[in-house]
């Protein structure tokens, strides 16, 4: 049997509605440089993004589990957005945007992608 029979399907309710989002996606490592009380504040300042940006509907941080295949990559940023727009003031947010800066200075790597679903 191959893995394709252990797909497990369900219906959706009559009428639902299916609306697309954005995820966008975050890898990055710290420099050597940044102590750990810097980086546990970092990683607490963009975690707080949740709570003040209005277009971000969730976000997902942490240290990455498998480094033998993150290319020297060591955190996650997973973070949903109904649609481009959402996204495009998430990025111009007062409170994003020093966040970012500080990541900016903080990475030794960053590498980020969107996706539509």
């Amino acid at each position: 049997m191959d893995a394709m029979a252990h797909v497990v399907t369900r219906s959706l309710p009559a009428g639902a509605i299916i609306r697309p989002v954005l995820k966008h996606v975050v890898l990055f490592s710290f420099k050597e440089s940044v102590t750990p009380a810097e980086r546990a504040a970092l990683l607490d300042a963009i975690r707080g993004l949740r709570a003040k940006v209005p277009s971000l509907r969730s976000l997902e941080l942490g240290e990455n589990v498998s480094p033998a295949r993150a290319q020297g990559y060591t955190h996650v940023l997973l973070e949903t957005f109904d649609d481009r727009e959402g996204l495009a003031a998430y990025v111009s947010h007062p409170d994003h945007v020093p966040v970012v800066a500080r990541l900016g200075e903080a990475a030794s790597q960053r590498l980020a992608v969107d996706l539509e679903i």
